[in-house]
């Protein structure tokens, strides 16, 4: 039978607690876990701050679909006005410069792209801190279209 070691004394000379060499290993693994979700966790912000203008995009196509079924054209307002591209969203009936205005993206950041009787695309680019490059289009069918995520 072997001897039994007194309590706190499962080291030589009765110290307890990590050797310099374990720390080191624990403060390496931390170091390397942080360095793989920081950018993670970024381009997940980026995500949440495109949340916003998909927002803005929908409220605008939801316009653009009303505007279709009083006129079969999705260039022509109601009150016979045409829409172009590079038009700003704003020029669509029932959309406003409140609701574009964002805490990420601006009012100009928004834009018709492309357009004709049947189709369009909605527009909008970052321009201003994080957003900056953030592109995100919406067609007719509902399709998104993100770069810069």
């Amino acid at each position: 039978m072997s001897p039994m070691k007194p309590k706190g004394q499962g080291r030589q000379g009765g110290r307890s607690g990590l050797t310099l060499i374990e720390l080191m290993v624990v403060a390496i693994i931390v170091a390397i876990l942080a360095a793989a979700a920081i950018p993670l966790m970024a381009g997940g912000k980026k995500k949440a701050m495109a949340t916003e203008a998909v927002a803005a995009l929908g409220t605008a196509r939801t316009s653009l679909r009303t505007m279709y079924a009083e006129t079969r054209d999705y260039t022509q307002t109601p009150s016979g006005e045409t829409l172009a591209p590079m038009d700003p969203l704003t020029s669509i009936p029932g959309v406003t410069a409140a609701e574009l205005a964002g805490k990420y993206f601006k009012e100009g950041d928004y834009s018709i792209e492309s357009i004709s009787r049947q189709t369009y695309v909605l527009k909008c680019a970052g321009s201003t801190g994080e957003v900056a490059g953030v592109v995100i289009r919406l067609d007719q069918a509902g399709n998104l279209q993100t770069q810069g995520i």
